[in-house]
């Protein structure tokens, strides 16, 4: 989950499509963190999408490189996992508690 979101949020594309693919995610997630990431982005984009000066329309972008705190919050969290190579079910059972087998 943590890469797709990544490379979601790295498409260029109108705010519209990416409010739909991080709800996607946001379905597919177990992890509630990514999923409180998440929603506090979706939050944020619909705020923009509904501006009455944007009147539902945007130009297509990638909000990889935006600079909110909501979005930079979700690609921080979702880099470090990606960089320690945890899959999502991994870090939810270390979460709860889940320690990997010692190597004999």
């Amino acid at each position: 989950m943590y890469q797709e979101t990544i490379d979601s949020l790295k498409k260029f594309q109108t705010t519209a499509t990416h409010i739909t693919s991080l709800g996607k995610i946001l379905n597919k997630t177990e992890d509630s963190s990514l999923q409180n990431l998440i929603k506090t982005t979706l939050t944020l984009l619909q705020k923009a999408h509904s501006d009455k000066k944007v009147k539902g329309k945007s130009t297509p972008g990638n909000l990889y490189n935006a600079q909110y705190a909501p979005i930079r919050a979700l690609i921080t969290y979702c880099e470090q996992h990606i960089q320690v190579k945890k899959p999502e079910w991994q870090v939810l059972a270390e979460r709860y508690g889940w320690t990997p087998p010692a190597d004999e």
